[in-house]
């Protein structure tokens, strides 16, 4: 009797030790294969809380602020809000390039216009002109692309004022001429009547000027 237990003890406890190798086998290659999974994925690069932040502040291109509205729908509010959400983007010591690329990495066009015309007014400050210039060539590309009339404009009265600086009134007047069919479009009856004043002084084509709203 005593032996057919031990017997009977042996087969059980061989059955044990085959049941927890089994368990093993089939659990360590998935535990392998988690470890070479996440030992060579990479994770994303952080950005930074700046980059962030003022991203999050411009809003994207998907709802594009300071679209030029049909003259017959705009009213004078949504004239207003458009301009105050097409101030450029202010960041003391900010690091245009840094933010510039978190909106290329989303795509986001009208960041991109707002990003660019701060970063040539923070050039054009420094008496880096020729940079500046590109800056804002990408902020007008970016603008339309995102029909951000509003920062196109600004951006324009900038190339403006740089091509006129260079004794070129020609480029000067076109700019102010496109800034001011955008002014006029977006009903900002402010910055329209300063662009054709920029134009009359300066000898723009009179017939240029549009007189009524």
């Amino acid at each position: 009797m005593s032996v057919s237990v031990a017997m009977a003890g042996l087969v059980v406890a061989v059955i044990e030790i085959t049941g927890l190798a089994g368990t093993l086998a089939l659990l360590v290659p998935i535990v392998l294969l988690l470890i070479v999974i996440l030992r060579t994925r990479r994770p994303p690069e952080p950005r930074s809380e700046k980059a962030t932040a003022v991203l999050r502040a411009i809003p994207s291109s998907d709802t594009p602020p300071g679209e030029a509205a049909p003259r017959e729908d705009a009213s004078a509010a949504v004239a207003e809000e458009r301009a105050l959400e097409a101030e450029p983007v202010a960041a003391e010591s900010a690091d245009w390039p840094e933010l510039i690329r978190a909106a290329e990495a989303e795509n986001n066009q009208a960041a991109l216009a707002s990003l660019y015309l701060s970063f040539a007014r923070d050039e054009i400050a420094a008496g880096r002109v020729d940079q500046a210039a590109d800056h804002l060539r990408s902020s007008v590309r970016s603008a339309a692309k995102s029909r951000f009339a509003a920062i196109q404009a600004e951006a324009r009265l900038e190339l403006a004022e740089l091509a006129r600086a260079a004794g070129d009134l020609t480029t000067a007047c076109e700019h102010w001429q496109i800034a001011r069919a955008l002014f006029h479009d977006l009903k900002q009856k402010a910055e329209l009547g300063e662009t054709e004043n920029l134009m009359r002084k300066h000898g723009c084509p009179t017939d240029w000027v549009l007189n009524d709203f």
